[in-house]
C-alpha cells in the first residue's frame, strides 16, 4: 500500500479560473505591467477600504516605495518588530534608514502600544505587521505619535477592535507572494487615501523617461500577476470562510490537549493566514517539527529566526518566548477532509508522546 503523500505547509490555492486569466495575458500580448494591473490596483484598493493602490513587484517592493513615499531619509530610525521576516529590516536598510526593533506580545507575535512605546521616541515611521492573519492594534500604536504603515502581508481582509486591518496607516501594504492568502506568485501592493502621497509612490515605481534623476526603482507588477491576483480576489472571501472553517474545527479537536490555541480578536475577524498554536513549557518546537514532519505534515516554526537574533541584539523576551513556544500547523483550503484529520491525530499523537 502507497504511503500517504505528504501536507505541506503552504500550498496555494490555484485552478482553471486562474489558468485561463493568465493565459489570457500572455494572448493579449501585454504581458508586462498594463490595464489588468490598474484594475488589480482599484480591485484592491477597493477591498481594503482605501481610496488608492499602486501595485509593485513584491512586499518587500512595496514597503520600500511606502517608506520612500512618507520621507524616510538615511539615517532615520524606523520601528519594526523583531518578531517577523528579514523583509522588514531589508527595506528598512534599503533607504539607508536605522531599523529600530520593538517586541511583541508573546501569545500573538504582534506589536502593541506597550512593546513599540519604548522605540517610538524620534523614529520618523513604525512598521505594524498583522502577524498571522489576526490584526493587531493599529490604533494604539499610531496614537503614539509616528507614521504608521501597515503590513497587511498575511492578514488582508482581517479586522479587530479598532476596525479592518489596513485602515489605520498613513499607508498599508500587501503581498502577493506564493504563500499569502491571496497568491499571485510575486507581488505586492501600496495602499492609502492621499492621492499625493500615492502619486510619489506611483513615481519611484519606475524610472524611465523621466527628466532627472531622482531615486526610482524598477518595481512594477506585470498584467500577468495581476490577471492571477484578480482572479484570487473575486475568490478572497470564500479562501477566508474555508481557512477559518479548518481553523474552527482544529480548535475543536486540540481543545483540552494543553496547547495554546488562535483566538479571535475581540470584536474582530481572524483570516488565519496560519493556524499558530503555542505549545506546552518544556515541548521543544524543533521536536514537534521534527516529530510531524516524520509522519508527513510540513508544520513549521512561523518565524524562522526573530530579527534581534539576526542583529546581534537581546532583550525582546516577547519575541523570545513567541519563537520558542510557536509552532505553525498547515492550513489553506485546499486543504481535504482527510489531510485535516492526518493532521490532528499527528498532533494528538506528539503531544501524547
Amino acid at each position: 500500500m502507497a504511503a500517504p503523500s505528504r501536507i505541506p505547509h503552504s500550498r496555494p490555492t490555484l485552478g482553471e479560473e486562474e489558468a485561463q486569466a493568465a493565459a489570457g495575458a500572455v494572448r493579449s500580448g501585454q504581458i508586462a505591467q498594463g490595464p489588468r494591473t490598474a484594475a488589480f490596483e482599484a480591485e484592491v484598493a477597493r477591498y481594503a477600504g482605501r481610496a488608492h493602490g499602486v501595485a509593485a513587484s513584491s512586499g518587500t517592493a512595496a514597503l520600500h516605495l511606502a517608506l520612500h513615499a512618507m520621507g524616510v531619509r538615511p539615517g532615520d530610525a524606523v520601528v519594526v518588530p523583531s518578531y517577523n521576516c528579514p523583509a522588514l529590516v531589508q527595506a528598512v536598510r534599503h533607504l539607508r534608514a536605522l531599523p529600530r526593533l520593538c517586541d511583541v506580545d508573546p501569545l500573538t507575535g504582534n506589536p502593541t502600544a506597550e512593546t513599540v512605546s519604548p522605540a517610538a521616541g524620534g523614529a520618523r515611521a513604525v512598521v505594524v505587521a498583522h502577524l498571522f492573519g489576526r490584526a493587531a492594534d493599529a490604533a494604539g500604536i499610531a496614537a503614539l505619535g509616528p507614521p504608521v504603515v501597515e503590513d497587511l502581508a498575511q492578514a488582508l481582509g482581517a479586522g479587530g477592535p479598532g476596525g479592518p486591518a489596513g485602515r489605520t496607516g498613513v499607508l498599508a501594504i500587501c503581498s502577493f507572494y506564493a504563500t499569502k492568502p491571496l497568491a499571485a506568485g510575486e507581488g505586492g501592493m501600496v495602499l492609502g487615501d492621499d492621492p499625493a502621497l500615492l502619486a510619489r509612490v506611483r513615481d519611484a515605481r519606475e524610472y524611465d523617461e523621466r527628466d532627472d534623476l531622482l531615486p526610482r526603482w524598477n518595481y512594477k507588477l506585470t498584467d500577468v500577476q495581476a490577471a492571477i491576483g484578480r482572479v484570487q480576489l473575486s475568490r478572497y472571501e470564500d479562501f477566508i470562510a474555508r481557512r477559518r472553517a479548518i481553523a474552527a474545527a482544529y480548535s475543536q479537536r486540540l481543545a483540552g490537549t494543553g496547547l495554546g490555541l488562535p483566538q479571535e480578536p475581540p470584536g474582530g475577524r481572524h483570516i488565519f493566514h496560519r493556524y499558530v498554536v503555542r505549545l506546552p513549557e518544556g515541548v521543544d518546537a524543533d521536536e514537534a517539527v521534527q516529530a510531524l514532519d516524520a509522519k508527513g505534515i510540513g508544520a513549521r516554526r512561523p518565524i524562522y529566526r526573530p530579527l534581534h537574533r539576526l542583529l546581534g541584539e537581546s532583550g525582546f523576551p516577547g519575541a523570545e518566548e513567541a519563537w520558542a513556544r510557536h509552532l505553525s500547523l498547515p492550513i489553506y483550503p485546499s486543504l481535504t477532509e482527510g489531510e485535516i484529520e492526518r493532521i490532528m491525530n499527528a498532533v494528538c499523537a506528539f503531544l501524547r508522546g
